[in-house]
């Protein structure tokens, strides 16, 4: 346990609460490497120097020196006994001490400003250490609790299999493992073999203080999640003491992806700061078939061959055919028409496709062009409506928010509550008679940090036009129903629907 430094807001060897720690973590509902440790307190707790030092920059961002922080902040430059010089920034502040300027020495235990929510989303302090240069974009970043003491534990439990995709011709997969207590979040490394029997046909390694194997460059990006084929997600936001929503736990996944042919097992290895290690077991491999599912609707059929037809089970006017009229491309499409106005329950008109289980993602995507749409206000229509059971578990949808019909998404909780956002009026705005195509990918299936993006066409490229973050433990995805996957009671809608895809793999 170190000695040389002590915890900025106790001022002594004390652990601080934490937040979410050093490494991977979801923000603004994407991937995001945390660079330091987040430290929940009031505004106006007293905040105190960690080592002695001289003081590197004190100051707001665009202040000369600031660097690429976007908050108050200090950043102290130490003499590291073992690493050198180090650079440790304290973020958010609420305020700096007339004694902490550019230039001064530092002794440790001054206090040198007070916990704020400068460019935050709620109070705390947020601490890094950089070691070597204070450029924030280097990747020098390193784990606060090799400096800081704790007490470590072998808290990690060992990598599980969780759930394989086929992302085309190869496979990948997701383990999943975490710690008990989201106080000791001293994750370090991450190595995965990959084997034929016994033998090992490779090594791929996650290391977080090693930039060759994890993006580490400022940024929230789902595309930074994997390096060299391999990556590691966690599965909390920064506020975990947040009064909706409390995480008292870690929770992480291994992601490996284009396993060699021959790949028929892996084992996994965790490694904290301290060198604790734990292993899975052996984890097989299956060997499981890609679903990517294409239907233009060209044969005359319906339901199409693998899909089933549902309409409302009660009243009439909900209908599904095969017509030359509903094609965006070829010579045919789907008309699904809901034009019933006198029930009392929800109606639907469509065609339904059962997902194979244990995905931990999927893509849903189809071109539309909602010809009729009678929404009164706050009604919605769900275009791609993605089922657990007869429960919603997400869907794509068109909704009329205060006379505006607005692309968007909505999903289940685990606790049931409905959570749903919309595109803007700018670039959500749908207008009935116009062709659009749609897309709603799933990210981080089956963990309480999935993700939904909505795509929509916009001068012949899809572009994001939402996204929303929600927990589907409870309510994961089972079947997709495409074209009225549900219209509300009084709402009357007419949908064409053509060229409608189902895949588990990301798709040009």
């Amino acid at each position: 346990m170190s000695t040389n430094y002590v915890w900025p807001l106790s001022n002594s060897t004390t652990s601080d609460e934490m937040n979410t720690s050093f490494g991977p973590r979801i923000n603004t509902n994407r991937w995001d490497f945390h660079d330091g440790i987040d430290l929940p307190a009031s505004i106006g707790t007293k905040v105190y120097a960690m080592r002695g030092g001289i003081v590197h920059f004190a100051g707001l961002p665009g202040d000369p020196g600031a660097g690429r922080y976007d908050s108050r902040h200090v950043i102290l430059e130490v003499d590291d006994p073992n690493d050198g010089w180090m650079y440790l920034a304290y973020l958010h502040l609420d305020s700096i001490d007339g004694a902490v300027i550019s230039g001064a020495n530092i002794v440790q235990g001054q206090e040198i400003g007070t916990v704020g929510k400068h460019e935050a989303t709620y109070p705390h302090l947020h601490i890094e250490f950089l070691q070597g240069t204070p450029d924030a974009d280097a990747q020098t970043s390193r784990h606060p609790l090799k400096y800081l003491p704790y007490s470590n534990k072998a808290n990690f439990t060992a990598p599980l299999a969780d759930r394989f995709n086929r992302f085309g011709p190869h496979m990948a997969a997701r383990l999943l493992f975490g710690a008990s207590n989201r106080s000791e979040g001293d994750l370090l490394r991450i190595e995965v073999d990959l084997l034929r029997g016994t033998g090992v046909l490779a090594t791929r390694v996650v290391d977080f203080h090693d930039e060759t194997t994890i993006n580490k460059k400022r940024g929230n990006s789902d595309k930074k999640i994997f390096k060299n084929d391999m990556g590691v997600e966690g599965y909390q936001k920064s506020r975990m003491n947040d009064p909706e929503r409390t995480r008292a736990d870690l929770h992480y996944g291994i992601l490996v992806r284009n396993l060699p042919d021959e790949c028929d097992t892996l084992v996994a290895r965790v490694f904290d700061i301290g060198g604790s290690m734990v292993s899975s077991a052996p984890i097989p491999v299956p060997d499981q078939n890609a679903t990517n599912e294409l239907v233009c609707f060209e044969g005359g059929a319906m339901p199409p061959t693998g899909w089933e037809l549902v309409t409302s089970t009660t009243g009439s006017g909900t209908t599904v055919t095969n017509d030359a009229s509903a094609a965006y491309s070829g010579t045919h499409g789907m008309l699904c028409i809901d034009d019933s106005t006198t029930e009392t329950r929800t109606q639907r008109a469509g065609i339904e496709f059962t997902l194979p289980p244990g995905r931990f993602e999927w893509i849903a995507e189809g071109w539309f062009n909602p010809n009729v749409l009678d929404l009164a206000p706050d009604q919605s229509i769900l275009l791609l409506h993605l089922l657990h059971g007869e429960n919603l578990s997400v869907a794509a949808r068109i909704r009329n928010e205060d006379g505006q019909l607005l692309a968007g998404i909505v999903a289940k909780d685990s606790d049931g509550d409905l959570r749903g956002s919309n595109s803007s009026v700018v670039s959500g705005a749908i207008i009935p008679g116009f062709w659009r195509k749609w897309r709603l990918h799933l990210l981080r299936i089956g963990t309480r940090e999935t993700t939904a993006v909505l795509y929509l066409d916009k001068d012949g490229e899809l572009a994001e036009h939402d996204r929303l973050n929600w927990d589907s433990t409870t309510f994961e995805p089972q079947v997709l129903r495409a074209g009225i996957g549900r219209s509300e009671a009084g709402g009357k809608a007419t949908v064409l629907v053509d060229e409608l895809r189902i895949s588990e793999y990301p798709i040009p």
